[in-house]
């Protein structure tokens, strides 16, 4: 098999069946649907997707399939793995093929990012494509909406990035960053950080999720994330936003930091195909603390034809 190829591998740990799909999910998606049990959802989603990873000009490129119907690429934040995609991801796996993108450590550039999500469709086939991108990933969807727009049928942007500009005393402290060994996991105020911003807006009937919070975001190399920081530096999309005319959803929380809520709001009015959306009562990762409030958004958005009855109410 060339070393292009994309390759199908199994989960690598040892993983509890759990319940049906039927089982772990509500067949409702109005109202007030039964919560995700997430333990379950995620087992399920790790069994039935598809892990895929190829090597292409440098970069290993790999992450999971689930789901049939038209394809939806997902762009994750700056620590997290695919799998915390996954609640959303299974409520949407029988509407559309969703593609959640593991970032290549190799890459040192948003350009670079960009190009393993245009290669990774390539090798899916897919010419045409939406996408979903949360906080660092709307960077990198904001390097390809620029770039190469014609990959892309709608953009949704929650929780984005449009520009930032370090201190120096953040220069430094990433730098020393670049050198620690080991997951990210392992930084000591990482946690306590966390816990002050997103623990508020996460289901009191399961603290539980936390955890998974907490896990998914915190099994990446320290490294990794420092590259990607770096790839920040400078960040300004301001000038050329009102070029950028593919139809994008700008979704922002009302329990997110001012930086993502003044940047969706830059969006908002100079992108000039865009709608905006906010969902209450939420922080910065909606998609595991209200993936049913989420992902209702993202069908009436991309679906509206489907999903007109739904597009009359307020989520």
């Amino acid at each position: 098999m060339p070393d292009d190829a994309p390759t199908s591998t199994s989960p690598t740990s040892a993983i509890d069946p759990g319940p049906s799909a039927e089982e772990a999910l509500p067949t409702t998606g109005e109202g007030c649907p039964t919560p995700l049990a997430w333990k379950q959802v995620r087992n399920q989603f790790l069994e039935q997707s598809e892990e895929f990873s190829f090597t292409e000009n440098g970069l290993t490129i790999g992450g999971r399939v689930l789901g049939e119907g038209t394809p939806l690429y997902f762009l994750n934040g700056i620590s997290a793995t695919p799998t915390l995609f996954c609640l959303a991801v299974w409520l949407l796996r029988d509407e559309f093929r969703c593609v959640i993108l593991d970032y290549p450590s190799e890459a040192r550039t948003l350009k670079q990012l960009s190009q393993s999500l245009d290669m990774a469709a390539t090798q899916f086939g897919d010419e045409q494509f939406d996408l979903y991108a949360t906080s660092f990933g709307t960077a990198v969807a904001l390097n390809v909406l620029r770039d190469n727009p014609s990959r892309i049928n709608r953009a949704i942007l929650q929780g984005p990035l449009t520009s930032i500009q370090f201190s120096m005393a953040e220069r430094m402290a990433l730098g020393l960053l670049g050198w620690l060994p080991g997951r990210i996991d392992r930084l000591p105020l990482r946690r306590m950080i966390l816990q002050n911003n997103h623990s508020r807006w996460f289901p009191p009937f399961d603290i539980s999720r936390w955890q998974f919070l907490l896990h998914e975001t915190g099994d990446v190399p320290i490294g990794d994330v420092a590259r990607r920081v770096k790839m920040l530096r400078m960040l300004d999309f301001s000038q050329t936003l009102t070029d950028i005319r593919t139809p994008t959803l700008v979704i922002s929380s009302e329990g997110e930091a001012t930086r993502h809520r003044e940047a969706a709001q830059e969006l908002a009015d100079n992108l000039p195909n865009a709608k905006a959306e906010e969902i209450s009562n939420s922080g910065h990762v909606p998609f595991v603390t209200h993936p049913h409030r989420l992902v209702k958004l993202v069908r009436q958005y991309l679906h509206p034809e489907e999903h007109m009855e739904s597009c009359s109410t307020t989520p």
